[in-house]
C-alpha cells in the first residue's frame, strides 16, 4: 500500500516538474520577442516633461471635415450665351446701328442690308399666301396644295431669321419691306463690329461677335490631389485683383480630361456678373469650401510623424506612456489625414508635442545600441 501511494506521489511530482518547465520554456520565448519590441515603442515620461513638452492628446474619432481650397482661374465667356451673328441672305449693307461694346435688347435691329434675294422670298410668300387664300374661297380647290405652298414660304422667311410680327405684317400690308434686318438674339454686348456701310456680304459673312455678360465663366485648375474634395454643386467665392468685392458663384462641371502641362483639371464656376464688374479674361482666386471624406477616422496632421510612405503616431497608454503606433493613411491634406489602419475609434492620440516623443524615443533606442 505505501508503494502504491509511493508510486503516485512521484508520478504526480513528475506531471507538475513537466508542466513547469513547458511554462518557463514558453515564458522564454515570450521575452524574447516581445518585451524588447515593445518597449522599443515606448516612451515613459514624467508629469513635468509631459507638462513642459506641450504634449496635447485627442481621442481619434470619425468625421467629415471641410477644408478651404484656394484654386488659381481666371474669368471667361459663358459659351451658352456666345454668339456670332452671321448674315442669313446676301446683300449690301445700308446702315449699322450698333457698334463694338453697345448693349442691345433681344430683337433690336443691328443693321439693315439691302438684299434681292429677301425681294424675291418675300414675293414669293405673297403669291402663296395669295393663292391659299383664293383656293379657300373656291369650291373645289386644292386647298391642301395651296396651304403647302403657303407653309414652305413661310418656313423660308423663318430660316433667314424674320420674326413673327415682321411675317405677320408682311401678310397684312402686302408690302415687301425694302431692307432686310438683323437682328439681336439675346440680351447682350456687342463684343466686334465687323460690318461695314456699303459693303457687300455673303450669306454666313461675319457681322458682330456678340455675347450676354450678366452671366460668366470662371475657370478653376485643381490639382489632382485635390480633385476628390471638388464636387458640382459646391458654392465658390472668386476674388479679382481689381475690387475688394467677392462674386459668389456655383460649380457647374468639372471637366474630365488632365492638362498634361500643368497636371490640374478645369473647374467651371458660374458666377452672376449683373453689375458688370468682372471682364473676360481677368485672373482670379477661386475660394471653395470643399469636403474632406466621408464619416471616416481622420486625425490633424500635427499628429501625423514618419516618412511620406511610412507613417507612425504616439498612442496615450495613460498620462505619462505613450507607444509609437504604424498607421495607414489615406488621402492628406495639410490640415487632416485620413487614417485606413492602424487606429480605433475611442483612443487617445497625441496631437501636439511628437516630435518631443519622437526624439525621446530616439535617445532610447541610440542607449539600447550602445
Amino acid at each position: 500500500m505505501r508503494f502504491l501511494l509511493g508510486s503516485l506521489f512521484l508520478s504526480f511530482l513528475l506531471v507538475v516538474g513537466c508542466s513547469n518547465n513547458q511554462k518557463e520554456e514558453e515564458d522564454q520565448a515570450y521575452e524574447e520577442h516581445q518585451p524588447e519590441d515593445a518597449e522599443a515603442t515606448v516612451v515613459r515620461l514624467d508629469r513635468h516633461k509631459v507638462f513642459h513638452a506641450g504634449i496635447r492628446v485627442e481621442p481619434v474619432q470619425k468625421k467629415s471635415v471641410a477644408i478651404p481650397l484656394t484654386l488659381p482661374g481666371k474669368v471667361s465667356f459663358n459659351e451658352r450665351k456666345l454668339a456670332e451673328i452671321t448674315s442669313r441672305v446676301s446683300g449690301t449693307v445700308e446702315k449699322v446701328r450698333v457698334f463694338t461694346n453697345d448693349k442691345v435688347s433681344k430683337g433690336d435691329v443691328l443693321m439693315e442690308l439691302y438684299s434681292q434675294e429677301y425681294l424675291t422670298i418675300q414675293h414669293e410668300f405673297l403669291q402663296a399666301a395669295d393663292r391659299w387664300k383664293r383656293t379657300k374661297l373656291t369650291a373645289g380647290g386644292d386647298t391642301a396644295a395651296a396651304k403647302a405652298i403657303y407653309q414652305s414660304a413661310m418656313r423660308r422667311l423663318n430660316v433667314i431669321g424674320i420674326t413673327p410680327e415682321e411675317i405677320q405684317e408682311l401678310e397684312s400690308g402686302q408690302l415687301p419691306a425694302t431692307y432686310y434686318h438683323v437682328h439681336a438674339p439675346f440680351n447682350g454686348t456687342i463684343l466686334e463690329s465687323k460690318a461695314r456701310v456699303g459693303s457687300f456680304v455673303q450669306v454666313g459673312s461675319e457681322l458682330f461677335d456678340f455675347a450676354d455678360l450678366s452671366t460668366l465663366w470662371v475657370l478653376a485648375d485643381i490639382y489632382e490631389k485635390d480633385l476628390p474634395s471638388v464636387k458640382t454643386g459646391m458654392k465658390a467665392i472668386v476674388e479679382v485683383g481689381a475690387y475688394p468685392d467677392v462674386f459668389h458663384g456655383v460649380v457647374t462641371t468639372i471637366y474630365g480630361v488632365v492638362d498634361e502641362k500643368t497636371r490640374t483639371v478645369k473647374a467651371r464656376i458660374e458666377v452672376d456678373n449683373k453689375g458688370g464688374m468682372l471682364k473676360p479674361e481677368m485672373f482670379c482666386s477661386v475660394n471653395i469650401e470643399a469636403t474632406f471624406g466621408s464619416e471616416t477616422i481622420k486625425i490633424p496632421a500635427s499628429a501625423l510623424l514618419g516618412e511620406t510612405e511610412k507613417h507612425f503616431v504616439f498612442v496615450a497608454a495613460n498620462d505619462t506612456t505613450f507607444q509609437k503606433r504604424d498607421v495607414r493613411t489615406g488621402v492628406e491634406t495639410r490640415e487632416f489625414a485620413e487614417i485606413l489602419d492602424g487606429l480605433l475609434v475611442g483612443e487617445k492620440i497625441v496631437v501636439g508635442g511628437g516630435f518631443f516623443l519622437k526624439s525621446e524615443l530616439a535617445k532610447e533606442t541610440f542607449g539600447e545600441e550602445h
